[in-house]
């Protein structure tokens, strides 16, 4: 079986001043810890990779993500490349996929993946196991971070061939859909041929006050972290910004919190307190979405590449007629996209489920890149 060593790896150690001035480089590479890691891989390793800053100017910044080797044979050209989108896992540099454990059912998406023969590259994005804040859901920054550790594997030594599926799950959705958008002008040497994405998140003008208008008057929102984040992410862009005129009393302390805890104990304080929007957020939040819409909303519905769309119809995280809306604008944008609903089947199970759709989505994919190539 041939496999590349881990002296076959490009690994270094560098400090900010010293980064490589552009983006998609990798800086350093170790093993992964094995209770970080996945069962399927033959070897995995965390990276840090150079990326561009589009939050602070456009400067190169030193991000971190994991990379996954499966334990098939490599084929002549190199493995195909999954670049795996992570949920919402808070905004704090703790909260970084590649320093937790996954939890099971991640583990048991990605392992699938790997038993299949494909490599995965699962960028943190910017702010996560990284310096600063994370930006929650800012489009660019996260596309640009996807894009940026793509091209920084493929030239790391890892037997990687130039085939890209861009896949992501809840903010991951958000993520890849905005990468493969990015990609043509961003990181147009990427071979990217489609795009997976599940319990994907959508911002039209028209469902902004649904996020703060939910009806949930008496126990908690399982939504409402996701509003804490999005204000600190625009509170760290804007120091001016004061949470009082934003949020209430009661929710004040957990905003706070919300800087460091990560996304399942700051759930289960919302729930245990019963916060929600009514109890939680002042008429004000309103206006700060819609400040926000330019870095949350896609940059274009119309993207080049097939898109797999899976949406579970008890989706209460991500709201089921949020998730059609995103699906019926990007059909109606001219998007070739493959639109995939389940019954009975909520936020956290859909990416799972959807792979008896996705996985022959994404075979499908291979033999048509194949036969170009013939």
């Amino acid at each position: 079986m041939e496999h590349f060593t881990k002296k076959s790896l490009f690994t270094c150690d560098k400090t900010n001043e010293n980064l490589p001035n552009k983006p998609g480089v990798i800086t350093h590479c170790q093993e992964l810890a094995s209770d970080l890691g996945l069962s399927e891989a033959f070897a995995q390793y965390t990276i840090s990779y150079t990326s561009c800053d589009s939050v602070h100017g456009e400067i190169i910044r030193e991000d971190t993500g994991a990379v996954f080797i499966p334990k098939s044979q490599a084929p002549k050209n190199g493995w195909p490349v999954i670049v795996w989108n992570h949920g919402t896992v808070g905004i704090a540099p703790t909260c970084a996929p590649s320093l937790t454990p996954k939890n099971s059912r991640v583990s048991q998406y990605l392992n699938t993946w790997l038993s299949l023969g494909f490599a995965i590259v699962a960028p943190d994005y910017p702010g996560l196991g990284s310096s600063g804040l994370h930006h929650y859901m800012d489009e660019r920054a996260t596309a640009w971070s996807a894009l940026d550790s793509a091209k920084a594997v493929l030239k790391g030594g890892f037997s990687l061939s130039n085939r890209f599926i861009f896949m992501g799950q809840s903010q991951g959705a958000h993520a890849a859909f905005a990468s493969v958008g990015y990609q043509p002008e961003y990181a147009p040497e990427l071979n990217i041929l489609g795009a997976i994405v599940t319990g994907t998140p959508y911002f039209s003008d028209n469902l902004l006050e649904n996020f703060i208008s939910d009806g949930v008057q008496d126990e908690g929102d399982r939504k409402l972290p996701y509003a804490m984040y999005l204000y600190l992410s625009a509170a760290d862009k804007n120091p001016n910004l004061k949470v009082e005129d934003y949020f209430q009393e009661l929710a004040i302390p957990y905003v706070e919190k919300a800087k460091t805890l990560c996304i399942s104990p700051l759930s289960q304080l919302v729930m245990d307190n019963k916060l929600n929007a009514s109890n939680s957020l002042k008429p004000k939040f309103y206006e700060l979405l819609e400040q926000e819409a330019s870095s949350l909303n896609y940059r274009k519905l119309l993207v080049d590449k097939p898109v797999f769309i899976g949406i579970g119809l008890e989706d209460i995280h991500v709201l089921t007629r949020w998730q059609q809306e995103f699906a019926r604008d990007v059909l109606e944008a001219g998007t070739n996209a493959y639109v995939y609903e389940y019954p009975n089947i909520g936020h956290l199970d859909v990416y799972n489920v959807s792979l008896r759709n996705s996985v022959p989505f994404v075979f499908e994919l291979m033999k048509n890149e194949h036969s170009k190539i013939d």
